[in-house]
């Protein structure tokens, strides 16, 4: 009688199992190899992009520009309200919501573009008329390139999308920036006065959305800030940070008028907002924490979920953890502030 040398099917199931199990205790390790190499691109990129803004200040004796702005016609509306300090709305909002009032931000090429020469990206920028605005047709070519130095490899929704007006209807394709440039830093201080437990409200920062000239960090539209402006020391002050197209949409290329920035569908938070166009290319540090679920896209954020990567004036590229105390926060989106 012959004895059978195929496996059983105990056998069979035996040996599923042990697989299951092993590749069970094995895929955690691989995905955090992975991660670990994907932040450390994502730092390379920042790294890269530092040296970029340094070598243009050593070009130009300054920084580049949050955007490039250049006033040609009136705004098409009634100027927006500015939220005066002590009101109501300071008490809801750290920035006002958004106006049917288009205003005018043409050109408005980037910070990143203005770095395209610095990055390696030179018959890319002699290909952009930097005079025409970043949606016009003949800028369509330049700004749907996705550009590897602009997209965190933890990033998973980059790539060209479509820019919305405040109306929802499509305007432009753009491809996708993961990182943003630090507007500063915004906040609503508030202490008692007098009896009764009546509040004094003091605003200390710009807002983003309808005064994109006033921010207290490294960009603003139209800067062109030295090192020497930069009294709170160039390793103390952010310049770029990361927002993946993960958690907020925005064009490399720049601010394109009556477009909007939006929270992602599916984006890991719990709100859904939109900002206006001058968003896309800046963040600031307003009223939360890094990385909170409750994020705006006018906030700082990071798809590596305990940790944003910065990189700061001097250069040099830090993690600052979601746990970062806010106060610190605030020093360290500041140019000079003393902190």
């Amino acid at each position: 009688m012959r004895r059978s040398t195929a496996f059983t099917l105990v056998e069979l199931l035996v040996v599923l199992a042990i697989i299951s199990i092993l590749v069970a205790l094995t895929l955690p390790a691989i995905q955090a190899a992975r991660e670990s190499a994907r932040r450390t691109q994502c730092k390379n990129n920042l790294r890269q992009l530092g040296v970029a803004l340094q070598l243009y200040h050593t070009s130009y004796r300054t920084l580049p520009a949050g955007y490039i702005y250049q006033p040609s016609a009136p705004p098409q509306g009634p100027a927006p309200s500015s939220v005066s300090p002590g009101s109501k709305a300071t008490r809801r909002f750290d920035a006002p919501p958004p106006t049917p009032v288009l205003q005018p931000n043409g050109p408005g090429w980037g910070w990143a573009a203005l770095l395209l020469p610095f990055l390696e990206q030179t018959a890319l920028s002699s290909e952009i008329d930097f005079g025409r605005p970043v949606e016009d047709v003949t800028s369509t070519a330049a700004r749907n390139v996705e550009l590897s130095a602009l997209q965190c490899p933890s990033d998973t929704s980059c790539g060209p999308f479509t820019v919305l007006n405040e109306l929802h209807e499509p305007l432009v394709r753009a491809a996708t920036n993961s990182y943003a440039a630090s507007f500063g830093s915004y906040r609503v201080i508030s202490r008692p006065v007098g009896p009764g437990g009546r509040e004094e409200f003091t605003i200390v920062g710009g807002l983003i959305n309808t005064d994109p000239d006033t921010g207290n960090g490294l960009f603003t539209r139209n800067s062109g800030l030295r090192y020497a402006d930069i009294t709170d020391g160039l390793s103390q002050t952010m310049a770029l940070g990361e927002r993946p197209a993960l958690f907020a949409k925005s064009p490399w290329s720049g601010v394109i008028t009556g477009g909007t920035i939006r929270t992602t569908p599916g984006a890991p938070v719990y709100t859904a907002n939109f900002e206006l166009a001058p968003v896309m290319v800046m963040a600031r540090i307003g009223n939360r924490t890094l990385n909170s679920p409750y994020s705006e896209p006018y906030d700082f954020f990071s798809p590596h979920t305990d940790v944003v990567f910065f990189v700061f004036a001097d250069g040099s590229v830090q993690g600052l953890t979601a746990s970062a105390e806010l106060a610190t926060l605030h020093a360290l989106a500041t140019r000079s502030s003393g902190d």
